[in-house]
């Protein structure tokens, strides 16, 4: 989940996903396996705020790019 960003740089600036759009994005991912990524403290990278998980669409693509040939383990 770590991923370097710009500290100077707004965070809503960036493009924000809801959980039901990365599922959208990425085939055979569900909704579920998302919030146990996260219960797990896995996957990509997010933000919270109350009940809304948000995932930057950048640090998405760094996580997904990152898993090219990378075993279960290493997730």
């Amino acid at each position: 989940m770590s991923s370097t960003t710009n500290p100077a740089e707004p965070i809503l600036s960036k493009w924000l996903l809801r959980p039901e759009d990365v599922v959208e994005l990425i085939p055979g991912l569900s909704v579920k396996l998302l919030a146990q990524w996260r219960y797990e403290r896995r996957g990509p990278r997010y933000y919270k705020v109350g009940r809304i998980v948000l995932y930057p669409f950048e640090d998405l693509e760094q996580w997904f790019e990152a898993q090219v040939g990378a075993s279960g383990s290493e997730r």
